[in-house]
């Protein structure tokens, strides 16, 4: 699968919160914020 950079900037409380979930789930922030897109986007 082709990847494509980019940069997001976030309140630092959001950034925060990914980053504690990431680590419960031992995954990077980087895999946690496609997950959640990724989900999101199915629902539509």
């Amino acid at each position: 699968m082709e990847r494509k950079q980019t940069t997001i900037r976030l309140p630092a409380g959001l950034k925060e919160q990914l980053q504690r979930e990431a680590d419960r789930r031992g995954i990077s922030v980087n895999a946690l914020v496609t997950v959640l897109l990724q989900k999101y986007l199915k629902m539509k």
